[in-house]
């Protein structure tokens, strides 16, 4: 049997005082049904009232037992809580985290646009460009750097191909500018 399918303590102690309860019914039906007329049924009476006060004692204890049982629930659930708490704040810290190299990714995507400007003007200053361009490289490699160290995989490689990306771009540059 898995843990799963195994009721719970509180579970258990439930279905006790529940079984416990149905069977003080039934001893207490028994007891008020015996009609008092002969030796006989009074000892049968007084035998299902011994029962009955035998079952209510044990009623008691399942109570306890229920409440206890409760107790240890409640606690578990406000350590699973006190848990849940740490695990938002760390989400809530490892969003920001994000967010903030994304905002970064956001500037070099902007840096980029404006060197396509530059580069679409009739008065290029190619020199310019290309610098631009290493801050765009450098800013890629800044922030793959940081992706790294904070284990955020996916946008450290995004920051690399960036990188790559745009220093192929200045080699192709590079080139053009020779040949004029």
């Amino acid at each position: 049997m898995t843990k799963a399918d195994k009721p719970s303590e509180l579970a258990e102690a439930a279905l006790a005082l529940d079984r416990e309860l149905h069977r003080f019914e039934e001893l207490s039906g028994q007891a008020a049904k015996v009609k008092l007329n002969t030796e006989r049924n009074l000892e049968r009476a007084t035998e299902a009232l011994s029962r009955a006060a035998e079952s209510q004692d044990r009623i008691g204890a399942h109570v306890q037992q229920l409440v206890k049982a409760v107790a240890a629930a409640r606690q578990r659930q406000e350590q699973e809580a006190a848990a849940l708490m740490l695990r938002a704040q760390e989400i809530a810290a490892r969003r920001a985290q994000f967010s903030e190299l994304l905002q970064k990714m956001g500037g070099l995507g902007q840096m980029a646009k404006e060197i396509q400007e530059l580069l679409k003007s009739e008065q290029r200053d190619l020199e310019a460009v290309q610098e631009r361009m290493d801050r765009v490289a450098e800013g890629a490699a800044e922030i793959g750097r940081a992706a790294q160290e904070q284990e955020m995989e996916e946008l450290s490689r995004q920051s690399e191909v960036l990188r790559q990306q745009v220093l192929a771009a200045k080699n192709k540059l590079g080139l053009l500018a020779k040949k004029s």
